[in-house]
């Protein structure tokens, strides 16, 4: 469930799922790269945008 902030803060939240999809993007060619030690960052940065948009947007 999205909070209202959503449709009132629409740039912001548009600006979040930008950074995860570029975030995305990156993990998706570091994983055919095979290094995991480069995955597991990549993962960690990519989760971050998650995380960020969620204790934003997202309700409880």
């Amino acid at each position: 469930e999205a909070k209202p902030e959503i449709w009132t803060n629409w740039d912001k939240f548009e600006s979040a799922m930008n950074d995860f999809q570029q975030e995305s993007a990156k993990l998706t060619e570091v994983a055919k790269g095979g290094d995991e030690s480069a995955i597991k960052a990549q993962f960690g940065k990519t989760a971050e945008t998650c995380k960020a948009c969620h204790k934003e947007f997202r309700e409880d």
